[in-house]
């Protein structure tokens, strides 16, 4: 018989976390490998995580507290979330208590969404539970919308904050029985806070599942095509994809004149719109056809230079298709990728017209490059890597 397993979620279905909800849906499906999970979710929030087994899921919904602005004025140092589920831990006691009494849960999973406010719930409910987080955009409140160049730490009151945040970076490895970083840069800086807790740390990279790619694996000839794969209805999407058009645009059709761009993002801010809607070389796909469609048939993938776009999938996405990516040095440094090798960084406007003409242009260049980055992925960022990983773990 399976051992029993807890799983916390919070989804909320928000522009911000769509990459992080897909990891913890995936997560969950990896270690539906192994337990029975019983998982606790919003009502409103979790309507289409689909699994693998759905006789070994039970999911346990609950309706949460209305969220008013006065309780969204918290310290600048709590843990930020993107539930906006200030009251979690009174809306999932109740529910959790009664599921302790007729399962006696082992293990205990904290998606990254809840682990504000949930981690010493768990602990006082289950003393004795192993607890696994993730803690996937631990630090996102200083990192959404900060830009490359900018200092971080100029406000006194940011360098407070910061010295807050390792302070509850030292309590969360404490409490947890196993942390998970996506990173290995995560992973250091939660080790260089505390010796006796570093052995808790492991890093589970963000990962996608090959199989779901093989139907757009097939050679094609590629086009005079870029994609502009990201969200665009963050803020940050929205700054970046302006700043490509106003700067980097039109100096790439300059030179290459037939040049088409596809914007696979599922919604386009109207500020986005605005700008390319006088420009026929700019095809908006819609959320009805597969952005894999349009990423095969291209000769180079741009995701934004801006931090806070959450942009790392999308990558993986690009090298799955064996597509070469261009982005900044900043939203690569924690994935597996060096310049001229398996991606081109740009740092500035000037850099990506450089970089997608170099791919457009030289497509003996763009081959090698997307060769090498669909080899990193099949051997650092594949499902099968992180699944036997994970379940090491647990």
């Amino acid at each position: 018989m399976r051992e029993r397993m807890l799983f916390l979620s919070a989804q909320n279905q928000s522009a911000e976390d769509l990459e992080g909800e897909m990891r913890t849906g995936s997560i969950l499906e990896i270690l539906l490998g192994k337990f029975d999970i019983d998982l606790l979710t919003y009502a409103s929030s979790h309507k289409d995580m689909s699994t693998n087994d759905g006789t070994a899921l039970t999911v346990h919904y609950i309706n949460g507290s209305n969220t008013s602005w006065r309780s969204m004025l918290r310290p600048l140092h709590k843990i930020r979330n993107f539930t906006n589920r200030t009251h979690a831990d009174k809306d999932m006691k109740s529910t959790i208590t009664e599921l302790c009494r007729s399962n006696n849960y082992r293990h205990v999973f904290i998606s990254h969404s809840l682990l504000g406010n949930s981690i010493d719930m768990v602990r006082n409910l289950l003393p004795e539970a192993s607890v696994i987080t993730d803690t996937y955009r631990f630090e996102s409140g200083f990192a959404a919308g900060k830009e490359i160049g900018k200092p971080s730490n100029g406000n006194p009151y940011h360098k407070l904050n910061e010295a807050l945040v390792r302070r509850n970076k030292r309590r969360l490895m404490n409490k947890t029985g196993v942390l998970l970083a996506t990173s290995e840069w995560d992973a250091l800086s939660f080790k260089s806070l505390s010796f006796a807790d570093a052995r808790k740390v492991h890093v589970v990279p963000h990962f996608i599942k090959m199989n779901e790619y093989d139907a757009f694996t097939e050679p094609v000839a590629k086009e005079n095509s870029i994609v502009m794969h990201w969200n665009m209805n963050t803020r940050q999407g929205i700054k970046a994809a302006q700043s490509f058009f106003k700067k980097s645009y039109p100096l790439i059709k300059e030179q290459v004149p037939d040049i088409k761009c596809y914007i696979t993002s599922h919604e386009v801010h109207t500020e986005v719109l605005t700008l390319v809607k006088e420009d026929v070389s700019v095809i908006i796909t819609g959320p009805l056809k597969p952005s894999a469609d349009y990423i095969r048939r291209a000769k180079a993938v741009l995701v934004p230079i801006l931090e806070g776009c959450e942009v790392s999938r999308n990558i993986l996405e690009s090298w799955a298709l064996k597509t070469p990516v261009v982005t900044s040095s900043t939203i690569c440094e924690r994935l597996n990728c060096e310049h001229n090798r398996n991606i081109l960084l740009a740092n500035s406007s000037v850099d990506v017209v450089a970089s997608v003409i170099t791919l457009l242009k030289n497509p003996e260049m763009a081959t090698i490059i997307a060769d090498r980055a669909h080899r990193t992925l099949l051997k650092d960022y594949e499902v099968n890597y992180v699944k036997s990983k994970i379940l090491s773990l647990v």
